[in-house]
């Protein structure tokens, strides 16, 4: 491991949220916004690359799809929140209508999931774009140039041609960036960042794209750091408490936990723990929530008595 990164990753209690020098001022220059963004790029890059960690990567990503579609179903016009748009994915039974909030919730989740690294990706992007904008990028964001050149380059393309397609946009953005750095997994970064006046600047043509993109960056590196220093120490406390529990299955499930921004104890424990061959019942599944909220290391997200929903 390199010397950056044991300064930010060297145990768990230990990622560093970008340093003051880094914070924007409103008075900063292009110039300077272009630097403070690139700094701020790579001190991401690290947090996210470095191997040997036991960093929530799938879980930080999970959450940072919910983010941005939130943000994406407000730029068209709808006022869904996240509990809205969690309910419509994790209480669906298979084959119900998610509706739009589920729907871009997947769209983005899926986005998140594809590993780049591996054979047939683009398949699965070219899927999971409306066919028109995936038509219009043979080469899903191989643009000559820099990370944020990259990634200005085919916002505006994308926005240009298809000014409706603000979700599709930000999903080449981020899939762009990621290829340009070389992340297994595009992580969900500018839908939260970019203001709708900047998609509506950009879409109508105007030619500053690359200084709204370094603020988006810079401001949407701060949050992640910061979400993704509070889910590793979350992570450690669920690790921790792993050897307390003795229901069969445990392990398995708390991978979910560790993966997944939200658990269905009936959808998603019971009776399969998903993703494995261990049956739980209903009411074991249930029980094993109830023991991880007693222990302070899972949340129940909904408020509700029934149908709940727990995430770390």
């Amino acid at each position: 491991m390199n010397t950056a990164a044991k300064l930010i990753l060297s145990d768990t209690k230990t990622i560093q949220l970008l340093p003051r020098w880094i914070t924007l001022r409103p008075d900063e220059t292009p110039e300077t916004v272009a630097f403070l963004s690139g700094a701020a790029l790579a001190t991401l890059d690290v947090v996210l690359r470095v191997p040997g960690t036991t960093f929530p990567g799938a879980l930080l990503r999970d959450r940072l799809a919910l983010d941005a579609a939130v943000a994406c179903l407000r730029l068209e016009g709808r006022n869904a929140t996240a509990s809205d748009i969690r309910d419509a994915v994790c209480l669906a039974r298979t084959g119900d209508a998610l509706g739009p909030a589920g729907e871009m919730l997947v769209a983005w989740r899926k986005l998140a999931r594809v590993n780049l690294a591996a054979g047939g990706w683009k398949d699965r992007i070219r899927k999971m774009l409306p066919a028109a904008v995936a038509e219009a990028m043979p080469d899903f964001g191989a643009a000559a140039g820099t990370p944020v050149a990259r990634v200005s380059q085919i916002l505006s393309d994308t926005l240009r041609q298809f000014p409706r397609e603000e979700a599709a946009a930000l999903m080449a953005a981020d899939l762009t960036l990621a290829r340009a750095l070389g992340w297994d997994r595009p992580v969900p970064l500018l839908a939260t960042h970019m203001a709708r006046r900047d998609i509506r600047a950009i879409a109508d043509g105007e030619d500053d794209v690359l200084p709204r993109v370094h603020r988006a960056i810079l401001a949407a590196c701060d949050g992640v750091i910061r979400k993704a220093a509070d889910l590793d120490r979350r992570a450690a406390k669920l690790r921790m408490i792993a050897p307390k529990l003795r229901a069969k299955g445990s392990d398995e499930a708390l991978s979910l936990f560790l993966s997944h921004d939200a658990v269905s104890p009936s959808g998603m424990l019971s009776p399969m723990i998903k993703g494995t061959s261990f049956a739980m019942t209903d009411r074991a599944a249930r029980r094993l929530c109830d023991r991880l909220v007693d222990l302070g290391v899972v949340r129940e997200l909904t408020g509700r008595a029934t149908f709940r929903l727990y995430g770390v």
